[in-house]
């Protein structure tokens, strides 16, 4: 029996679609709800549907009076107000492609894109020093002013594989790489609404991150948009302390976040009653059964994760059907064909081994390709690999094992990193661990670990724990106490960088 799980079939796109048309739909079903709330701790601001789709529509056509045509791309650089979305669906609604950028990029990060890209034009909240050559710029305040004014634009509809947006990865490189991404894709998400949220229309979703994320624009606003929910986001000015008032007093019924979020709001120490909520989301990286696990003491709720990639989003989850299932990533969700493979044949390997995790060519969600590369399916192969390692039970269910590039490497053995910090689930008193390479010296590698406490734990008392636990190679030669563990600015969790930060340790110091 070989690791391939499939769900279902998921109904095509039809063929004239678009994917704002598609979003903005429940404006004519319910056209004075709240479509959008922005909101801090102590103050809001929200939309309707009716004035959602108004304003999108009034974007589009501006867009168009300035000059731009349809397939230009045009980068936003906006913050966390309405403005965003507004622009991102007025551009996708005329067929100009939009290319959400961070608010907090440099001049240099931005000039990288522009490079890369070549667009037609940017609309910035924050004033440009550099020359931009012959690019239109367009200020936060004219593109806000402009949505009220004027007649409103046709939505474009045509070929559901066309381009609608582009987003930037960094991938397992150092450069950012441009993901085309189809009409289609919004589609695809449908499978998520069941497997993953248990989204329906009355549901008030609150997304913790900024809107220029994937994650919060898809998870965030365009999937409860698309069922008639209300999307719920944070004021730009709003700060993670605040979190637990918004959550209990917005009437939230979802939370969506991070991992890194769920940490910092154990770490306050607040309490954290939230009887709106029915459960919580989370992804871009695996969660640990410890947050779980307190997560679910200190709140009553579940977290259910998801795994996916920016070039298709989420594909495999948990739910409430399916429960937690903390030692997994959940299972494909309905619709969805994924498998695990070989890294060297790309076949799928048999149930239960190690290999890539992998995702159907054919899945509606995969993203045309990369900009200036060979598009997904011209190549003919029938699974794009994820570089994620994982295994697959008889009933579909994924173990994740990291990223095939943070394999770590003691002695000539290749190991998981995860399977050394699942090893370490009951030690009692052990808050977090997360396991690297670390070059001591110059060609030599051992694997260590770095951990958090607040009680008295020791390295000694991880040495001996790791003693009945993994075999005598799988053992961090090097434990490293602290207070938190260091992330990049997502919020995740990156080896290579912990790998970098403590080169050169002196073993026996630690």
């Amino acid at each position: 029996m070989t690791s391939i799980y499939q769900d279902n079939l998921q109904s095509r796109c039809p063929d004239l679609f678009n994917l704002a048309e598609y979003v903005l739909e429940n404006a004519n079903k319910n056209p004075t709800k709240k479509a959008l709330e922005i909101i801090s701790k102590f103050s809001s601001y929200s939309i309707s549907f009716e004035e959602l789709k108004s304003r999108v529509l009034k974007t589009g056509n501006a867009l168009i009076k300035l000059g731009l045509n349809r397939n230009d791309k045009i980068l936003l650089r906006l913050d966390n107000t309405v403005t965003f979305p507004i622009a991102y669906l007025g551009a996708i609604s005329v067929d100009i492609i939009p290319v959400p950028t961070s608010i907090n990029l440099t001049e240099y990060e931005l000039m990288e894109v522009v490079k890369i890209l070549q667009p037609e034009a940017i609309i910035t909240s924050k004033p440009l020093s550099i020359n931009l050559g012959n690019m239109k710029i367009i200020s936060e305040t004219e593109i806000k002013k402009l949505s009220f004014e004027g007649d409103e634009a046709n939505f474009e509809r045509g070929d559901p594989d066309r381009l609608a947006y582009i987003v930037f990865t960094s991938g397992t490189s150092n450069k950012p790489r441009a993901v085309l991404h189809a009409h289609r894709a919004i589609w695809a998400r449908q499978s998520m609404h069941s497997d993953w949220y248990a989204l329906n229309s009355n549901d008030r979703l609150l997304h913790a991150g900024a809107f220029n994320w994937t994650y919060t624009l898809g998870t965030g606003l365009l999937d409860p948009w698309s069922i008639g929910a209300t999307a719920i986001v944070l004021d730009y000015e709003s700060s993670l302390s605040d979190l637990p008032h918004i959550i209990k007093n917005s009437g939230a019924t979802l939370f969506a976040a991070v991992p890194g979020v769920y940490r910092r709001l154990l770490d306050q120490n607040e309490k954290l009653n939230f009887p709106k909520l029915r459960h919580c989301l989370s992804a871009g990286e695996k969660l640990t059964p410890n947050i779980h696990k307190k997560w679910r003491n200190k709140t009553k709720k579940y977290i259910y994760e998801a795994f996916g990639m920016s070039e298709c989003s989420t594909f495999v989850s948990t739910n409430k059907n399916t429960g937690p299932k903390i030692q997994t990533i959940g299972r494909p969700q309905r619709g969805r064909k994924v498998a695990i493979i070989d890294q060297n044949t790309s076949e799928p390997v048999p149930i239960g081994e190690v290999g890539i995790i992998a995702v159907s060519t054919q899945d509606q969600g995969l993203m045309i390709g990369y900009h200036n590369e060979q598009d997904i399916k011209s190549n003919n192969k029938e699974w794009f690999a994820t570089g994620d390692l994982g295994k697959m039970n008889p009933e579909g269910f994924i173990e994740y094992l990291g990223r095939a590039d943070d394999i770590l490497n003691q002695g000539g053995f290749r190991v998981s990193p995860k399977e050394i910090e699942y090893a370490f689930l009951d030690l009692e008193g052990l808050d977090s661990i997360v396991a690297f390479n670390l070059e001591i010296k110059k060609d030599t590698n051992v694997i260590a670990a770095i951990f958090t406490t607040q009680v008295n734990l020791n390295v000694e008392d991880l040495q001996n724990h790791a003693k009945k636990r993994l075999a005598k190679y799988k053992n961090p030669r090097v434990y490293i106490k602290s207070e938190i563990i260091p992330t990049v600015n997502n919020g995740k969790i990156s080896r290579k960088n912990l790998s970098k930060t403590f080169k050169g340790l002196n073993i026996d110091s630690t």
